[in-house]
């Protein structure tokens, strides 16, 4: 991690911010990272609030990834604007998962989606990010969202 931008992607500042693995900090880090994203010009209020909710699935699943886990280390969020798009990177210390092995949601006309209360965050995330990624850590999962204006937009 710190400071390698993905290809195409020159980051102009970086804000940091790092919480207690608890769900009551959720609102600060959607506050944080919806005010943050304003300072990119071109992006739309409804692109900062996809990014928003998008960061807070992801905030929330490392949360419950360090409680399954006991761990109490903090949960680190890099915010990366550049000219154009803000890049968000969650790093959890929660074990690590298989984004890919985690089991399909039953379609929504299902009975068996009610008993989907949470995991809905994956494919939710990859709804509303323009680029979704996810790399395994030393004991954990860092979870890159990169929201951004089309070219030629």
């Amino acid at each position: 991690g710190g400071g390698r931008a993905s290809a195409g992607l020159t980051v102009v500042s970086t804000v940091e911010l790092e919480i207690p693995p608890r769900s009551d900090y959720l609102a600060l880090v959607r506050l944080v990272v919806a005010n943050t994203a304003t300072l990119v010009a071109s992006l739309t209020d409804r692109r900062v609030d996809d990014l928003r909710l998008a960061v807070s699935e992801a905030c929330a699943n490392a949360v419950d990834g360090q409680r399954a886990q006991g761990s109490s280390l903090p949960i680190h969020i890099a915010i990366e604007l550049s000219d154009d798009s803000v890049a968000v990177t969650i790093t959890d210390h929660g074990g690590g998962f298989e984004p890919d092995a985690v089991d399909p949601i039953p379609a929504a006309d299902d009975p068996g989606r009610l008993r989907h209360e949470r995991g809905l965050g994956i494919p939710l995330m990859r709804s509303l990010a323009d680029d979704v990624r996810f790399t395994p850590t030393a004991d954990g999962t860092a979870v890159r969202l990169v929201v951004g204006v089309p070219p030629g937009a």
